[in-house]
């Protein structure tokens, strides 16, 4: 009797380990990490493309546009005090298309930007980010216009171990005052739309 009951159980055990391993992934549950406590200096670089879906009214006057699309770099620093948020400021300058009215069209924009982190429990997080800022356009790196503009978009944000890459879309409308250029044609004030575009890596310094 000891010999069959000996069999019997040793029979039933590999039916119920096999049992608690398909009834266990049904009870995991994807967890998010907790919010890291830890404060980080991020800063980074990346290639933007600044690309105009209308000049609006500064360029009413000619049949070539003075401002059109073109792309550059972008420098940031920021203050991430926790894994949700962060808080920093970019420097750009991109080459646009002058359409030959300048010899180097130069776009350089100043922001203060934010953005709000989503995570997920994997490498990757989608953030939302807003900003504000100052822009200024004129031929090599002169300034012939400049006024104030806004950001607003969205992108993904990929962990590589010590930095992380970044890719974002953004609607950015930039106003502009009035000016001439060099070769004499007016340019009325108005407000220029921008769709940007950029791919950044970024490293993080633990506080």
């Amino acid at each position: 009797m000891p010999a069959v009951i000996a069999t019997v159980a040793l029979a039933a055990l590999p039916r119920a380990a096999r049992a608690d391993a398909t009834s266990a992934p049904a009870s995991e549950e994807i967890i998010a990490p907790p919010q890291s406590e830890h404060a980080y200096i991020q800063f980074g670089v990346g290639l933007a493309a600044e690309m105009v879906a209308s000049a609006g009214t500064i360029c009413t006057n000619v049949t070539n546009c003075i401002l059109g699309s073109g792309g550059g770099l972008v420098v940031r620093v920021g203050w991430r005090p926790f894994d949700r948020l962060y808080i920093g400021g970019a420097y750009e300058a991109s080459k646009q298309d002058p359409n030959q009215l300048y010899r180097l069209g130069i776009l350089q924009q100043l922001r203060a930007e934010g953005r709000r982190y989503f995570q997920t429990g994997k490498e990757t997080s989608p953030f939302i980010l807003v900003g504000v800022g100052a822009s200024a356009y004129g031929n090599e790196w002169s300034v012939d216009t400049w006024g104030l503009s806004g950001t607003i978009g969205a992108g993904l944000e990929v962990d590589l171990g010590g930095t992380v890459a970044d890719i974002s879309l953004a609607y950015r409308p930039m106003y502009f005052q009035s000016w001439g250029d060099s070769s004499g044609i007016p340019h009325d004030a108005g407000i220029a739309h921008f769709l940007s575009l950029e791919a950044s890596i970024e490293a993080r310094d633990r506080l």
